[in-house]
């Protein structure tokens, strides 16, 4: 743009500041009749021009000469499963993040947009902007309790909305505005939710997979059964949010996050939830009650984000209960076991192939013991603040773009498949003293 005055004061040492800076300046100003646009009225122009009349910020939402789009109308998806759930979107007060969020939805194919309800935490003025630039509804809730309880009292007031809203809806999806919704997130959700319907061992679907990094996630049209609960744009069942979760939802005192709750035994009852080996969401919000930038770099920044548009899943029908275990042991007598000898941190640990099955096995002593996996999880630069992503012991990613298979023995039901010559490794948790590493050593007695 135009400069209108430089001026500026040297400091006379990098120890010192420099003299107080006063700049004088004339700006012409312009009239409101000549700041205008003057777009096609239109219902949609209609909608900018109230917008731009109110909020800045925006890049090139409010140009005059080439605005940016705000319909999207996204190519609809053949046999949408999905068109009819309703969509709720979880905010705050974080209108940059949101415009984004949606953004990627409303470009996402088989998008309804008639089905996204925008729930607002506050009366704040430029989220609700934002939902109404877009056409979309939103609803405003008053706030209940503070920090992680008024996060978890948001949820269920919206989850509560949601349902009373659609009353026929048999789930709905639940977002957050500081997430990316890949173009085929609709398609995902479309041929894989009537698994969440008809297996009653199903908790949720997800968009997230906790452990798909850039350098740990490949396969687009990969499905996983995982035990934990990932959030992040998921699928939440109607009948187990009315019979289960909402009448003992945590109370506004209790400073709970709610999706810790949802993991817990008590409500998870064993139940699993099926994930992508390539997220269909990704985690943008650096600013956030639980989230900054540091966090972000070290645990987001680098999720593998899924871009392929019309993915088509494969073998969905083996993410049933039984199916998947077969499924499981059919992989794991395909795999090759990798040397124990070698250090499971290093990059020779896996053989220089693309496409093969390897597995390896790790000391776990019960269910609890996570010891091993988690100076693994931390030296392959994975999640590691707790236990994500397994499914009875086993956990499934990638390396060098071969399936890599990680076994613990002998908690694990599948230790049966570990050669009695192989002696699963064992990696002592870090010294106190900071910039300690872990390091593998050999269990000393054998698990067979």
């Amino acid at each position: 743009g135009e400069v209108y005055g430089e001026k500026h004061a040297k400091s006379p040492a990098l120890s010192t500041w420099g003299d107080p800076v006063l700049l004088k300046t004339e700006v012409h100003l312009t009239s409101v009749e000549d700041a205008e646009c003057h777009w096609p009225d239109t219902e949609l122009n209609r909608r900018r021009k109230r917008f731009c009349s109110k909020v800045e910020g925006y890049g090139s939402v409010c140009s005059c000469k080439d605005p940016t789009p705000i319909e999207f109308n996204p190519d609809p998806l053949k046999d949408n499963k999905v068109f009819d759930v309703p969509v709720a979107v979880i905010a705050g007060n974080r209108p940059n993040y949101l415009y984004r969020m949606l953004r990627s939805l409303l470009s996402a194919q088989g998008v309804n947009p008639q089905m996204i309800t925008v729930f607002i935490d506050g009366y704040y003025e430029e989220p609700m902007d934002v939902v109404e630039l877009f056409g979309l509804s939103g609803i405003q809730h008053t706030p209940i309790s503070i920090k992680n309880a008024r996060v978890s009292q948001h949820y269920k007031a919206s989850l509560t909305a949601t349902f009373n809203l659609f009353p026929d809806a048999k789930f709905a999806v639940v977002l957050e505005e500081d997430l990316d919704i890949s173009v085929d997130f609709f398609s995902f959700l479309s041929q894989s939710i009537h698994l969440l319907e008809e297996d009653e061992s199903l908790y949720c679907i997800s968009a997230w997979n906790d452990q798909g990094y850039e350098h740990t996630a490949e396969d687009p049209s990969l499905l996983y059964r995982v035990e934990t609960m990932p959030g992040l744009g998921w699928v939440l069942r109607k009948n187990l949010y009315k019979d289960e979760l909402e009448p003992k939802w945590p109370t506004p005192e209790k400073l709970w996050d709610w999706d810790m709750w949802m993991r817990m035994p008590e409500q998870r009852k064993g139940r699993e939830c099926i994930i992508p080996d390539i997220s269909r969401s990704y985690h943008f919000g650096i600013v956030g009650l639980n989230m900054n930038g540091y966090f972000h770099e070290a645990y987001f920044k680098k999720h593998k984000f899924n871009t392929v548009p019309n993915v088509q899943l494969k073998n969905v029908e083996s993410l049933r209960k039984d199916a998947y275990e077969t499924e499981i042991h059919r992989l794991l007598g395909e795999a090759e076991v990798l040397d124990h000898s070698k250090n499971p941190c290093e990059d020779s640990f896996v053989p220089d192939t693309e496409g093969k099955v390897y597995v390896m096995f790790i000391r776990m002593e019960q269910e609890a013991d996570f010891t091993t996996w988690t100076q693994l999880a931390k030296c392959l630069h994975i999640w590691d603040l707790d236990v994500r992503g397994n499914h009875k012991g086993l956990w499934r990613l990638f390396r060098k773009k071969n399936h890599f298979l990680v076994v613990g023995v002998p908690a694990s039901p599948y230790s049966s498949k570990k050669p009695s010559s192989v002696t699963p490794i064992y990696m002592e948790p870090p010294a106190k003293e900071e910039g300690a590493v872990a390091v593998p050593a050999v269990a000393a007695a054998e698990q067979t």
